[in-house]
């Protein structure tokens, strides 16, 4: 069975405001052991998202340029960010 890493995938979102800090614990833990950028998201779109502002959970600058390399110049899921 192939595994999403296997078929392209680059990154998952870990630093979100649905995820409490064992989920983000987890999904950090999950993204570190298949090499997958993690980026954060405010998912300021869609019904019932209050509580929280506009880029509350941003990605980080390093991996900001992972995602960047793996678009721009070629990554191991040929060069295309999914």
């Amino acid at each position: 069975m192939t595994t999403l890493s296997e078929a392209g995938l680059d990154g998952i979102e870990v630093d979100h405001e649905d995820h409490d800090v064992s989920d983000r614990e987890m999904l950090r833990e999950l993204a570190t052991g298949l090499d997958l950028v993690v980026t954060g998201s405010s998912d300021y779109h869609g019904a019932g998202k209050t509580g929280h502002g506009l880029g509350i959970n941003t990605t980080a600058p390093d991996q900001w340029e992972r995602l960047k390399s793996a678009a721009g110049e070629g990554s191991s899921h040929g060069g295309v960010m999914r």
